[in-house]
């Protein structure tokens, strides 16, 4: 009897620690195989950030910088201060461009008649640190004709802008010399 009783308690006690692992096991939140994947859900979870902020931010960005309802823009082409007034925010446009960098779509009419699309990125980790990159905001569309537009470079994984060159400014070029060999 007295190797039942030690076998038994020996049992019981096994049987305990392994059940108090696997309930801890169970306790334990599993966030993936590998501790990248771990720091991916934390980063989403911290993450506080919704298109939504971002669009409101850049509402009352563009409202904080108005003068009697007009968003005055610089223009550097035209070399002239533009009136702008807001039409909308596109939503179904805005997009997280990298970390802690979103971009915005902004239509807008001038008090020339025109129509304006200017692109804004709003930058900062939370609602309470963005910040627009003013140097960034720059006309995309005049009257629904694009100044620009947007290239991904797969293996830099990058976008950048590429200038579509009007007939004007492609004739105002100098014809380039031809060669005198054969």
């Amino acid at each position: 009897m007295n190797l039942f009783g030690r076998t038994r308690r020996g049992f019981i006690a096994g049987a305990v620690v392994l059940m108090t692992c696997m309930g801890a096991v169970r306790i334990l939140p599993v966030y993936g195989d590998h501790p990248e994947q771990t720091m991916q859900r934390k980063e989403r979870e911290m993450s506080s950030v919704t298109l939504e902020d971002v669009t409101t931010f850049t509402n009352e960005y563009i409202l904080r910088n108005s003068k009697d309802g007009l968003f005055t823009y610089y223009d550097k082409n035209a070399k002239k201060d533009l009136e702008l007034i807001l039409d909308n925010i596109h939503r179904e446009k805005l997009s997280k461009t990298r970390k802690n960098e979103y971009f915005v779509c902004v239509n807008f009419t001038g008090r020339d008649g025109r129509t304006y699309d200017l692109d804004f990125f709003v930058q900062g980790k939370s609602k309470r640190y963005f910040t627009i990159d003013k140097k960034g905001i720059s006309i995309h569309k005049v009257n629904g004709k694009e100044c620009y537009v947007w290239v991904y470079h797969e293996k830099k994984d990058v976008w950048t802008k590429k200038i579509i060159e009007t007939e004007e400014k492609q004739s105002a070029q100098p014809a380039y010399p031809k060669p005198d060999y054969p």
